[in-house]
């Protein structure tokens, strides 16, 4: 029962809320409101913009300076000195020595010899030969024919003259040479050469060579190098550090408050027989609501 009763009660506090009338607009006197415009609307906003800013960077870079610089070097001058020294030197002599010495001379002696030899000659020779050739004969021979009459059956003629080709050997004599290889003799002079070696004393000159050493005197030069101090100019590029400041454009994040701007809405003219009649609660009325802001800053 007693949540009924809190029920019931919340109902009609709900009622009661629902029952009061609406306030009317603070501009056009109206519920709802005329004017499209009385919404409420900020009149400054926030915007953000990038400023470009400049910065001054120093960047380092390197350059060459070409210097000439003389400076000593050294070079080195050589001078031949003469200088005389004794050295041996070979001297080479010939001598020619005479001498005998036995040597062997071959002798050669040709004797002809008689030699019989054989030789194999050709002997021709003619003979008759008697050869038997067949020389054809044409004769005529009567023969009988075993033919007979095909309607009778009957020999019309007993024999028949036919050609007849003999062979008839007949002898030819023909003359045929032959060859024949006789053996024959001859004789002819061969020469045999003997070879003799005869002792034979022979004088002839020997050389010999012998060595002997020699003192000489040898003039030589001998180098000698000294050293020299040459100004000699030399070409440096001496590298250095040079400082120079480059603007740098760089933009920056800058927050600034602007003034809203909001075009002007045409207010329609508010009709009497739609207008409500004014209550007690609504205190402002047509004639005391403010005029509408062409622009609200």
């Amino acid at each position: 029962m007693r949540v009924r009763w809190m029920g019931c009660s919340l109902a009609a506090i709900v009622l009661a809320m629902g029952a009061e009338p609406a306030q009317a607009c603070h501009r056009c006197g109206h519920n709802p409101c005329v004017v499209q415009t009385c919404e409420v609307r900020p009149a400054y906003t926030c915007v953000t913009e990038l400023v470009p800013y400049t910065v001054y960077k120093n960047v380092w870079h390197t350059e060459y300076d070409t210097v000439e610089q003389t400076v000593m070097a050294r070079e080195p001058v050589t001078n031949y000195v003469e200088r005389q020294r004794v050295v041996c030197k070979p001297v080479y002599d010939t001598i020619e020595v005479p001498r005998q010495r036995i040597v062997c001379k071959p002798i050669h002696e040709t004797d002809y010899v008689t030699q019989t030899y054989t030789v194999c000659k050709p002997v021709q020779t003619t003979q008759q030969v008697t050869t038997y050739c067949m020389q054809p004969t044409t004769q005529l021979v009567t023969v009988p024919t075993g033919h007979k009459c095909g309607l009778c059956h009957k020999d019309p003629c007993g024999c028949q003259v036919v050609a007849q080709t003999c062979y008839t050997p007949v002898p030819v004599v023909k003359d045929v040479v032959t060859t024949t290889m006789v053996p024959e003799t001859h004789t002819r002079q061969v020469p045999i050469t003997r070879t003799r070696y005869e002792q034979e004393v022979v004088n002839d000159v020997r050389r010999i060579t012998k060595c002997r050493m020699v003192q000489e005197v040898v003039t030589q030069k001998v180098p000698c190098v000294t050293w020299t101090c040459v100004p000699k100019t030399v070409t440096k590029h001496i590298p250095r550090r040079v400082c120079e400041q480059v603007a740098v454009t760089c933009y920056k994040p800058v927050t600034r408050v602007v003034p809203c701007t909001y075009e002007p809405v045409a207010t329609p003219a508010p009709s009497v027989q739609s207008a409500p009649a004014p209550t007690m609660q609504s205190a402002p009325s047509m004639q005391s609501a403010p005029p509408v802001p062409a622009k609200q800053g």
